[in-house]
């Protein structure tokens, strides 16, 4: 059977996190261009009434209303759909509250659904005979019976139109299955007369079943609509560019001079369109060549904590004061990683209270930079990004064969709070008193550091400035001060001479290798048991209300350095004493070790950030494909040496469990969306659902992968996809809104953003801060959480939290 032509669509999307989803669904019936050309998803708010119907609806085939938080007749939350379905002036497709609202706007009304589900699978069922887009050839199949016609979807929803309600001029066109735990409830509508359908399931959820059989057959209603024209004009570039996010497959690549014009914000100035240097950096005149030496046998048996302490040693009594350190220490039984071992240049700070970014550098006074107006830190670390970025040219005849993994470039994080410039919607929060000294991302900047490959191999690596090779000359920076960006020569000498008197022995050492500490200090939560099961009660009701489908809830735990810890000697509280017990302790994949003593934070003086994070948020690699891997679900593990038959029984129960698999589904729909916003739509594809994966304890992981459009750098893909899924719930701005009040507007701070490296040649890997301590001043604090469904227990959800902090500092204290 022929596919329809494909009209101009337009997807009205309400703040919902899996709205971009509906692209796949086009994506297996046109090629990328061709939905890239006719298909755009706006915000819903991005246009009043009179303006939509003016500049709009003229240019536009059809409209699909798109799933969304809150209720269809609340005017807030559905802005004018309502006028626009009375009027029908073209073909209209609702999905989940779409589908409401098309209730809502003929008069029926909106209910509980008798059984509250999101991320479920269910069976839906055709009325027969079949009506509406189910009635279409592309639906039916000759000779199939009622029960043939029964197929499998993913429903989020709270609410459903009561079916006691609904009006003459509509019909139900489908109902779900009723089981014995859950009634049945209306799943498809339609119009008698005008060209509207509704569905109440999500057909782009990525266990749904035949979504591209609904699509086919609403577009092709669409064109029996319009005649069946030969084709549909493109839409027009005002309309393109009113999207949100916008990828385009055969748009110009990233231009490192100018790339603001690309950048997915807010309307701007035409002061506020400029230059990367304008933005307040300075391109590099020359491309960094990167050098590289391996060592062979050399130093296989040193330990890498004795490696990194010599490195350390010798930083600390160089010429320069050192910044920082660095040791990013993957570790991992099932996928393999490396350790990198590093003293950064520079850090760079930015505070979101301030707007101002800060340059530190050993034995210097920092300088600052305020942002202009309209430009956000993501904005400017891009274009530093882009500026440094480059294809590198060896310039050892020891050239690597991994075209991945970290070349240098910047490590650091963003903190949970840089939400606020990253998400679409979202109002700035009131400032707190001490704000102002809250480093709300961090990055440093390393160009020369020492690795050791996963077959325990040695290599250095480092990056030579072409331009100043000979003559040393700094390039001019944003801050008025001359700044390198790579080694000398004679720089990269002196550093390949003293990795090699370390490795083989020869190197003398003054301090004798650092103990770990024999325990962890106590935690204590900040909240009490009772105070967190409230506020699970309130993130259920908020879910009862519709206001979200999945909520993550988290709480702080903290302790203080000065006192003794649990079993152990106030002595040895230093943090990385504690970091060495925490990477025996609880192994991990992220695990990540980062000092800098001269941050001054609202807690005190000194950062360090003790990290033990098994999830991936985001990485890129070199072929610009995007990988993210959430994690939903944890069941505490049989402590080894005991029962393994019991261990693996639990994690069974967990891979199992049908409210762990909801919760999971859930944020995989959502990454796949956030994925959506920065991929060619084709490319973003679940090639590992719902898998067990154990280490410190049990967990459910999932792999989501896609392409990056050529227009869209790798600092931009992270934008796009902060904060992090698994650590907000979905619809992710709503989400985050409901949490800043559940948490009482507490600053979550590094816990629940992202930590990683941008390198030099475009690769990224950011893990999710989670089982992180951060020792600020003589505080440290780790935060925890879970996600909240209907489903959720409260008592079993504290527990769970428990859990993960016991997982990374052992016993607590003041819990019930």
């Amino acid at each position: 059977m022929q596919r329809p032509v494909l009209p101009r669509t337009l997807i009205l999307d309400y703040y919902d996190s899996y709205t971009n989803n509906l692209l796949t669904l086009f994506t297996k019936l046109y090629s990328d261009a061709e939905v890239l050309e006719k298909v755009v998803v706006v915000k819903a708010d991005k246009y009043s009434w009179p303006e939509f119907q003016q500049n709009v609806l003229p240019n536009i085939d059809c409209v699909i209303l798109s799933p969304g938080p809150g209720r269809p007749d609340t005017p807030s939350d559905i802005g004018f759909a309502l006028d626009l379905l009375r009027s029908h002036p073209l073909p209209i497709l609702g999905v989940c509250l779409g589908h409401q609202a098309i209730a809502v706007a003929f008069g029926a009304k909106i209910i509980n659904t008798p059984s509250i589900t999101h991320g479920h699978v269910v069976p839906i069922s055709p009325v027969s005979p079949a009506k509406g887009l189910f009635a279409s050839p592309y639906w039916q199949t000759d000779g199939e019976s009622k029960e043939e016609q029964v197929f499998e979807v993913v429903v989020y929803n709270s609410l459903t139109a009561d079916p006691d309600t609904i009006p003459d001029e509509l019909e139900v066109t489908a109902w779900s299955v009723p089981s014995p735990t859950r009634p049945s409830t209306v799943q498809g509508l339609r119009h008698k007369k005008y060209p509207i359908w509704g569905v109440q399931y999500h057909p782009e959820s990525i266990s749904s079943t035949r979504g591209a059989d609904l699509l086919q057959a609403f577009l092709d209603e669409v064109n029996a609509y319009h005649s069946s024209p030969a084709s549909f004009p493109p839409l027009p570039a005002d309309i393109i560019s009113a999207c949100a996010y916008r990828v385009a497959a055969s748009s110009r690549p990233l231009s490192r001079s100018r790339t603001s014009s690309i950048l997915p914000t807010p309307p701007r100035t035409p002061s506020s369109s400029r230059p990367a240097s304008r933005l307040g950096y300075s391109r590099l005149t020359g491309s960094p060549n990167m050098l590289e030496k391996k060592f062979g046998d050399l130093g296989r048996q040193l330990k890498t904590q004795h490696v990194f302490e010599s490195l350390v040693n010798w930083s600390r009594k160089g010429k320069e004061k050192a910044i920082g350190e660095i040791w990013l220490d993957g570790q991992t039984p099932t996928r393999p990683t490396t350790s990198t071992l590093a003293t950064p240049s520079f850090l760079i700070t930015y505070c979101l209270a301030t707007r101002r970014v800060t340059l530190h550098r050993g034995g210097l006074t920092p300088s600052t930079l305020s942002l202009p107006e309209y430009t956000t830190f993501w904005d400017w670390f891009s274009e530093a990004h882009q500026s440094l970025t480059t294809l590198p040219t060896s310039t050892s005849s020891h050239r690597s064969g991994s075209s991945n993994g970290f070349k240098g470039g910047w490590v650091g994080y963003f903190g949970y709070e840089m939400k606020e410039e990253s998400l679409q919607g979202y109002r700035r929060r009131t400032r707190e008193d001490g704000e102002s000294k809250a480093v709300d991302a961090c990055w440093a900047w390393v160009d020369r550091f020492t690795e050791r490959t996963t077959n325990g191999e040695w290599i250095i690596r480092g990056m030579l400035d072409a331009h100043n090779e000979d003559d040393d000359v700094e390039a001019e920076d944003h801050f008025g001060q001359g700044q390198t960006f790579g080694v000398t020569r004679e720089g990269w000498s002196e550093y390949v001479e003293q990795v090699q008197c370390i490795l083989g022995g020869s190197a003398r050492s003054d301090n004798a290798p650092t103990v770990p500490s024999q325990s962890f200090p106590t935690f204590r939560p900040t909240a009490t048991g009772d105070n967190y099961r409230s506020k699970i009660d309130a993130c259920r009701e908020a879910i009862r209300q519709g206001e979200s489908y999945e909520l993550t809830l988290t709480t702080p735990f903290s302790a203080s350095m000065t006192g003794p810890p649990h079993g152990g000697d106030a002595e040895s509280l230093d943090p990385y004493a504690l970091y060495l017990r925490l990477r025996s302790f609880n192994p991990a994949y992220y695990s990540t070790y980062l000092h800098f003593p001269s941050l001054v934070t609202p807690r005190g003086n000194g950062l360090t950030v003790l990290s033990s994070s098994p999830e991936r948020f985001l990485k890129i690699d070199s072929g610009r494909r995007v990988e993210m891997m959430p994690i939903k679900g944890t069941r505490a593990r049989i402590k080894p040496g005991q029962c393994r038959r019991a261990d693996a029984r639990i994690g069974e129960e967990l891979r199992t469990d049908q409210k762990e698999r909801a919760e999971n589904l859930m944020i995989v729909d959502l990454i796949r969306s956030d994925l959506l916003s920065c991929c060619t739509p084709s490319t973003v594809t679940v090639p590992k659902l719902i898998a067990l994966e154990s280490y410190g304890v049990h967990n459910l992981v999932t792999t989501v992968q896609g392409i990056l459009a050529e227009n869209v750098s790798s600092v931009e893909a992270v934008r796009r996809c902060f904060p992090p899924g698994s650590m907000t719930g979905a619809p992710k701005l709503r989400s985050v809104q409901l949490l800043d009040d559940f948490e009482d507007r507490q600053r979550r701070g590094i816990y629940s953003g992202a930590l990683g490296y941008f390198s030099v040649d475009g690769v990224t890997d950011l893990s999710v801060v989670i089982r992180t301590i951060v020792v600020e001043g003589d505080q440290l604090s780790i935060g925890a959480g879970g996600a909240i469904t209907w489903l959720s227990d409260r008592d079993g959800e504290w527990a769970e939290v428990l859990t993960k902090v016991g997982s990374v500092v052992g016993k607590l204290e003041g819990v019930e």
